[in-house]
């Protein structure tokens, strides 16, 4: 296996670990026809078919996560075998480094549940033996690595790189490039894709793609990288180097682009479509000459907490298939049933399965769902969304809001307030729409701020045009339960000049030091809607 990889020691690691586990026969999935047939497999698969009560224990439990995490240190002292291999959280709501959950990735939980999972989102998507991949990960906290930690080998990463780099064990492609998000623009990695053949899998996040399809973009990365010495140069970065130096910057950045384009031809690329736009949908078509309708991707739906969850194994790219390795149910304002026989079609997902020995029953994933079919193997909705909670960083809102003394921020992608009629789904499409009609910075955020017996949405825009807002707003994807609230005075709206929200700490200082691994990656999350309201009142009706 030819690697070009910015740490092949860990993956050695991985390899010896996990790489004689036996592949499952994933295809016999979609073959499932009943719900009676699915809840049996599930039950098997995930080791809870012999579990008394289960049921009735899933109508009035659930379980936070923290509580089947681990305290590194304390397991490193208590564990017998080496090497371990630790899995942490990405920091969503921000906060510490120490913040994040750390679970440990042993080999049953890895052989029932994420192996299987991985395996068939991989190999659904072309990957095997013959082929190659292309693969993009976090930048990795200061801990992570590989390390002797009280006499033990230890291996800590982001579980975005574990699972890729499992598949890299699993599936043994004929080459493959692995590398950090930050390098994928570089001369250094662009170069080691140019030089491979057949490249079947492009895994990474629909960002990193559009980073490639904007010109600017990709240009600033390989000017930034061409004297750069992070990793050593081999024949094929000196040759990309030299033929940049001869045509010049532009004129390079054009044909590096192209011929981008054109090894990717054949590529299916793995990456979640949650709040893509239209505009960057059509970004990356042209980019990897997709025809609408025909485009090559596979989304998917994987969680540090519930493993590989989801994704379009099917022949539907936009829906996505509830793999049975868990037990999963749907939560609807207090109403709690099997995402096989719930009659709510949007829901807060929980998910039963062995931890160990241990059943874990209902973990709260925090992430909404909704349900597309219920006949054989669930299908649900590519979207795959945030219920709101708060938030641990500390930002600044401007003096046009006035805000609390003592405030809850809340942030995600779902809310559903109780008590008035909005729900906001994916408010990073109704904020790109906004800011197509009202000329919005892209990357300003609206606040909506309770007040009283009624809500206030602010929005950053000095522009005569915004006008109506309650017109446009209807408009807007998620913006009629907004339009009928205005209407029912339950909601007003204010129009500012500037962003009403920042960070107190300047971004460019928080990116560095995530990229130095000092901060989780969740602290860089700008969220397009900041729900504010007085500490004691909160209830999302999830």
């Amino acid at each position: 296996m030819k690697q070009y990889d910015f740490d092949p020691d860990v993956q050695r690691i991985l390899g010896a670990v996990y790489g004689d586990i036996p592949s499952i026969n994933w295809r016999q999935w979609l073959a499932i026809s009943s719900v009676e047939e699915y809840e049996s497999t599930a039950l098997k698969l995930s080791g809870l078919s012999t579990m008394e009560n289960l049921f009735e224990r899933m109508k009035n439990e659930k379980t936070d996560p923290k509580s089947f995490s681990v305290n590194v240190e304390s397991f490193l002292g208590s564990h017998e075998e080496s090497p371990v291999i630790m899995c942490h959280t990405s920091g969503t709501s921000g906060g510490d480094i120490a913040d994040v959950k750390w679970f440990h990735m042993s080999r049953t939980l890895v052989t029932q549940l994420w192996a299987p999972g991985m395996q068939a989102i991989f190999e659904s998507s072309g990957l095997n033996a013959r082929s190659s991949a292309v693969i993009f990960v976090p930048s990795r906290a200061h801990t992570d690595g590989l390390s002797v930690e009280k006499g033990k080998t230890t291996v800590r990463l982001y579980s975005a790189e574990f699972s890729q780099r499992l598949v890299l064990s699993l599936m043994k492609p004929r080459s493959y490039v692995l590398y950090e998000y930050k390098d994928a623009k570089s001369v250094q990695v662009l170069a080691k894709i140019l030089s491979m053949d057949g490249i079947a899998v492009v895994s990474a996040p629909f960002v990193t793609v559009l980073g490639w399809a904007n010109l600017n973009q990709l240009r600033k990365g390989l000017e930034k990288s061409l004297d750069a010495g992070e990793y050593k140069d081999t024949p094929e970065v000196d040759e990309l180097k030299k033929k940049i130096r001869t045509k010049g910057l532009d004129a390079a950045a054009i044909k590096i682009q192209k011929a981008l384009s054109d090894k990717l031809l054949e590529a299916t690329v793995i990456f979640s479509t949650t709040g893509m736009t239209d505009k960057e949908w059509d970004t990356i078509r042209d980019f990897l000459q997709w025809k609408k309708g025909e485009e090559q991707f596979t989304n998917l739906y994987v969680g540090s907490e519930v493993g590989p969850f989801a994704a379009s194994i099917g022949s539907d790219s936009q829906s996505m298939q509830v793999f049975p390795l868990t037990v999963p149910v749907i939560e609807h304002r207090g109403d709690r049933d099997l995402i096989s026989r719930t009659k709510n079609k949007v829901g807060k997902l929980f998910v039963s399965r062995l931890h160990g020995d241990n059943p874990v029953i209902n973990i709260d994933t925090g992430d909404v769902i909704t349900i597309e079919s219920q006949e054989g193997l669930p299908v649900i909705q590519g979207d795959v969304l945030r219920a709101g909670f708060p938030l641990k960083t500390e930002i600044f809102f401007s003096p046009e809001i006035s805000t609390y003394e003592k405030k809850k921020v809340l942030v995600g992608t779902y809310f559903d307030l109780e008590g008035i009629e909005i729900e906001i789904r994916n408010p990073r499409k109704l904020l790109a729409c906004l800011a197509e009609q009202c000329h919005l910075d892209k990357k300003s955020s609206v606040v909506l701020k309770k007040e009283g017996d009624h809500w206030i949405m602010v929005i950053p825009s000095p522009d005569e045009s915004c006008s109506p807002i309650d017109d446009i707003l209807n408009t807007c994807p998620g913006g009629k339960s907004l339009g009928h609230a205005i209407k029912e005075e339950e909601l007003h709206t204010k129009m500012v000049d500037e962003n009403p929200v920042n960070f107190l700490i300047p971004r460019s200082e928080l990116l560095e030091k995530v990229r130095k691994g000092n901060l989780p990656k969740g602290v860089l999350k700008r969220w397009p809607l900041y729900v504010v309201m007085p500490s004691e009142r909160f209830t999302n009706s999830f």
